[in-house]
């Protein structure tokens, strides 16, 4: 029975992914997505293993079904970078269930939380966009020219503020919603 109620979380935080991630896909949203948020709630409730498994899936489909095109091997970095949302969610879980008893997090905490993972996958994939774009001979400066140019800075900046934002007042809420409906239906 666990095994099916995992694969029914994993399909369903898979198909709200996929589907917003659609929904703003166009450049009015560039780098604006519910995705990270809903890897880290879904690790968060249901651990690493599910986090993991909707972040895979999720941004595997993304790299291969998105309008903008497809990420080639590419796909591999930023499924990489997607994982740590789920660490982070299931390692929040951890630390704050114990500390607080409630496992209710306080959102300045995960969207600052959030903020960081996003920071440290722009850095992560910026980087695999210079390997790629330069191999095999990718110098310093074409990597600190590809990782800090103007338009990847406003990417970035666009990637962690809506990750501190969802972060700070969607991931509480649908911890706490989803909590809730859960304890009702058990």
């Amino acid at each position: 029975m666990k095994a099916t109620s995992e694969v029914a979380v994993v399909a369903t935080f898979t198909a709200l992914i996929v589907g917003s991630d659609l929904a703003l896909s166009g450049p009015e949203f560039s780098n604006i997505k519910l995705l990270d948020t809903l890897v880290f709630v879904s690790a968060y409730l249901f651990g690493l293993k599910v986090g993991a498994s909707v972040g895979i899936l999720s941004e595997t489909i993304w790299s291969f079904a998105s309008p903008a095109g497809t990420a080639g091997a590419f796909a591999l970095f930023l499924v990489a970078g997607e994982l740590l949302f789920a660490l982070a969610g299931y390692a929040a879980s951890r630390v704050w269930r114990s500390r607080e008893g409630s496992g209710y997090p306080n959102p300045l905490f995960v969207g600052a939380l959030l903020a960081l993972c996003a920071f440290v996958w722009d850095l992560e994939t910026n980087a695999a966009t210079a390997m790629v774009g330069f191999w095999p001979g990718v110098t310093a400066a074409e990597m600190l020219a590809t990782m800090f140019n103007p338009l990847t800075l406003a990417f970035a900046l666009a990637h962690e503020g809506s990750d501190f934002i969802f972060g700070a007042l969607l991931a509480p809420t649908f911890i706490t919603l989803i909590t809730k409906v859960s304890r009702r239906r058990l």
